[in-house]
């Protein structure tokens, strides 16, 4: 791929392959920084997933008092067990303690606390205004739904992911959405002043750009990956759980230290510096890539042939009908919906139960929340590398090895969900088995994340995006189940010891599933078609 050269000196330092940039980095393997890239992309995918459920507290006028009850919440020993888990677990007391005092003695200054409750909201009629850190006076069921519109974007925006990176390749599909969710959130604020239905309507937005990333990644993955690497760079897609830990005390710090918006703006504006990064030093294939030494070109090319097409296929050429009927396909779906069921029950149901069950006040930015994510993000880069060395020594196959993953990915996390709900308020305990669950978890980067790789390199993309639009839609079934089984009897633990036991008997069955269906072979409709032929054939 030729790139036109200006006697610019910034263009001289950004493009073509004797740049200044490609020269500083040429002694930095060329994949390694699409892994790093990959790994960028989904980190700020997931952060833009999460500014909204963090941002709704602060956003939104609260209820007064204290609503979360629970059976542990008089149980004062149990918080202290975990402050050092959770510094600011006291901080919620502390506050209804401070508008009880208020309530009581009309002098108190709301505005010299170091809290930071402001008693006036935002009138509806008031002109658009920056950064005033005043709430919203919305009812309790707006929030609901300002959290739930990502989902409703997310699911088709998988599909979406996949044919149009088929389409354009996954470079402008990732780069172009990720602009977009940027300067949706960034204008965020605004949009909440003009009317709430149209905020809605801009997180549904961007549940469409968030779904799309993985797909476009997976697509990137089958070009730029050597078969013994795979494992590796899957792992790289756990970007997103990284972002996780990362968005929770970032946006919250900001929220709470400065106010609201900037919990908005911050994070916005430093996307669309790393958006200048993934537009310059992204390419879809080493083919493409105008910095790549020869040497490592030919290793990922020799490595991959007879696997890879070397052009892009298009969407005519796309066997549909072959994939949707096929066995191994089929099966993999399944283990990736039980995947996605315990990550969105998790994301979804994990601090309802802990706030609402049990009676803690985890607060924003809380260790507590993060741990089990970080432990995901640790036990996947073991089990990536692990499966990366077993894969290149040819220990066992590819086939065994993804279904052996599938029990530390599904069958043990599930254990550890139902002996959550038998331990009571024994919070320790509780956070070290939801730890452990999501941690092992932590094996679908060699099993259900990595198998689509296996059963086709040309359209992993493509049916990653079809795999991942069913297993999305578990994050609309997870709030309402919930809701049915444990909330509407005040969440009491015998109830939540059901939906503990439903969530584990969705993941061990789908892995069951998976382990009498699933391959590890590349299918026979991998092969991309010549459509010019085909026509001539029928002809």
């Amino acid at each position: 791929m030729s790139i036109p050269q200006s006697s610019s000196g910034v263009s001289q330092f950004f493009t073509g392959p004797d740049s200044i940039t490609w020269k500083l980095l040429r002694w930095i393997p060329t994949r390694v920084i699409i892994c790093l890239m990959m790994f960028t992309a989904c980190w700020t995918s997931y952060m833009c997933r999460l500014q909204m459920p963090i941002l709704a507290v602060p956003m939104i006028k609260a209820l007064p008092g204290n609503e979360s009850g629970g059976a542990c919440a008089e149980q004062h020993r149990v918080r202290r067990a975990i402050s050092w888990l959770d510094p600011g677990a006291y901080l919620e007391d502390h506050i209804l303690q401070q508008k009880l005092e208020a309530a009581q003695d009309d002098e108190v200054d709301y505005h010299s606390s170091s809290i930071r409750l402001p008693r006036e909201t935002r009138p509806s009629d008031a002109p658009i205004q920056f950064a005033t850190g005043l709430p919203f006076d919305w009812q309790p069921q707006i929030r609901g739904q300002l959290i739930a519109a990502y989902s409703y974007g997310n699911v088709p925006g998988n599909l979406m992911g996949g044919i149009l990176a088929l389409r354009w390749g996954p470079k402008k599909v990732i780069l172009w959405t990720s602009l977009l969710a940027a300067v949706v959130c960034l204008f965020t604020p605004i949009f909440a002043q003009i009317h709430w239905g149209l905020l809605i309507f801009m997180r549904i937005v961007v549940g469409v750009t968030g779904g799309v990333t993985f797909p476009a990644c997976h697509t990137l993955v089958a070009k730029w990956a050597p078969p013994d690497e795979k494992a590796r760079f899957v792992w790289s897609l756990l970007g997103g759980t990284f972002g996780t830990i990362l968005t929770y005390p970032l946006v919250a710090v900001i929220a709470e230290k400065i106010n609201w918006e900037n919990g908005w703006y911050i994070p916005s504006l430093l996307m669309l510096v790393w958006i200048m990064f993934f537009a310059i030093l992204t390419y879809d294939s080493p083919s493409e890539h105008p910095g790549i030494s020869d040497e490592e070109k030919q290793y990922i090319l020799s490595s991959q042939a007879g696997t890879v097409a070397a052009k892009k296929p298009s969407l005519a050429q796309t066997p549909i009908k072959a994939i949707l009927t096929s066995v191994p396909f089929i099966s993999l779906v399944c283990c990736h919906f039980g995947n996605l069921f315990l990550v969105f029950f998790f994301q979804n149901a994990m601090m309802l139960y802990l706030t609402k069950a049990l009676g803690f006040q985890l607060t924003k930015g809380g260790l507590a929340a993060s741990l089990p994510w970080a432990g995901r993000m640790f036990f996947g880069f073991i089990f990536s590398w692990g499966g990366d060395t077993l894969k290149r020594k040819q220990i066992v196959s590819i086939t065994v090895l993804r279904k052996g993953a599938t029990i530390f990915s599904h069958f043990i996390p599930g254990i550890f969900l139902i002996l959550v709900g038998y331990a009571g308020c024994r919070l320790f305990v509780a956070n070290v088995f939801l730890v452990l669950a999501l941690g092992f978890n932590g094996a679908a980067s060699i099993s259900n994340l990595s198998n689509n790789q296996d059963l086709s390199p040309n359209y992993a993309g493509f049916i990653y995006g079809i795999m991942n639009t069913i297993g999305a839609t578990s994050g609309m079934i997870i709030p309402p189940l919930v809701e049915e089984i444990a909330g509407k009897y005040g969440n009491p633990i015998e109830r939540w010891q059901i939906v503990f036991w439903i969530g584990a008997a969705v993941c061990i069955i789908c892995m069951v599933i998976f382990l009498f269906g699933g391959s590890g072979n590349i299918q026979p409709w991998n092969e991309v078609r010549d459509t010019d032929r085909t026509e001539e054939g029928r002809n």
